[in-house]
């Protein structure tokens, strides 16, 4: 009885040796081939991590994978596109391969979700999920639309102000003007 309860201890003991650190939550890899720079921000609730993947809306594998840390803010620029959006989940991160074991759920979009960008405006999206009765749900899916604007602030700078020698001959004025280009985005309302 002793060494069964022995040989228990060593596997208990063991198993949290199995799973790996989790990663730092953001982008995990992207394979698109195309730059990422639309919003997708997913809100959870604590208790459990999550791993986003992105695929081709026509199947195939995917092309983008971020991971989250449950309960915490989550934003991953994605490239333009219509992608399919699913989510695997877990209390214990077993690797890039394994996920979070034999105990990995999926959670899926009802439909893909399209990203886009035109003069002023980002098209993007927020996803809210929540564990209900055991079972993950997106309770809310929506638009997250960023509009653009930029601001042009000059500056003239009189450049013969600066220079007071009685001996130098009258020219024409000289300036210099400064220029600063700023884009600023913001949600839309």
């Amino acid at each position: 009885m002793r060494r069964v309860f022995a040989l228990l201890m060593m596997i208990a003991l063991a198993l949290p040796a199995w799973a790996e650190d989790r990663p730092r939550a953001g982008l995990m890899w992207n394979r698109s081939r195309v730059p990422a720079t639309l919003p997708l921000v997913v809100k959870t609730m604590p208790g459990r991590d999550y791993v986003v993947f992105l695929a081709p809306q026509d199947g195939g594998d995917p092309v983008m994978a971020g991971y989250i840390h449950g309960g915490e803010f989550f934003r991953l620029l994605v490239p333009p596109g219509t992608w399919t959006v699913l989510f695997a989940h877990g209390r214990e991160w077993q690797g890039e391969d394994a996920l979070f074991g034999p105990l990995t759920e999926w959670t899926r979009m009802d439909r893909p979700m399209s990203f886009g960008a035109g003069v002023a405006r980002k098209q993007g999206h927020i996803i809210r999920l929540i564990e209900n009765g055991g079972q993950m749900q997106i309770v809310f899916a929506g638009p997250l639309d960023l509009c653009q604007g930029l601001t042009l602030t000059t500056e003239r700078i009189d450049l013969d102000d600066e220079r007071d020698d009685p001996n130098r001959l009258p020219t024409p004025g000289l300036r210099r003007l400064d220029i600063d280009l700023d884009t600023r985005s913001r949600v839309c309302g």
